[in-house]
């Protein structure tokens, strides 16, 4: 199935946002963390940010596939009943 470009450069940017958000937390996560609240708070922020994401990207493939994209929960189920999507 065919995928326009616009749509295609929006997935490919927002799974490169996932890859710098696990990046950072991988960077960054150390024992320091249960002391450290401004770290624990980005670690925590930059994970938020992963996971909304890759919910984003779930939705625009459910989208593609010519179903309406519902809730991350949904999305996500929908993509796990059609691998290789």
């Amino acid at each position: 199935m065919w995928m326009r470009e616009d749509i295609k450069k929006r997935i490919i940017e927002k799974v490169e946002t996932v890859v710098e958000r696990i990046e950072f937390i991988d960077g960054h996560l150390s024992d320091g963390i249960v002391w450290d609240r401004i770290l624990r708070k980005a670690i925590y922020k930059e994970f938020q940010e992963a996971v909304d994401a890759a919910s984003d990207v779930c939705a625009m493939v459910r989208r593609w596939r010519n179903s309406s994209a519902k809730d991350n929960y949904s999305n996500i189920d929908f993509l796990m009943r059609y691998p290789g999507i």
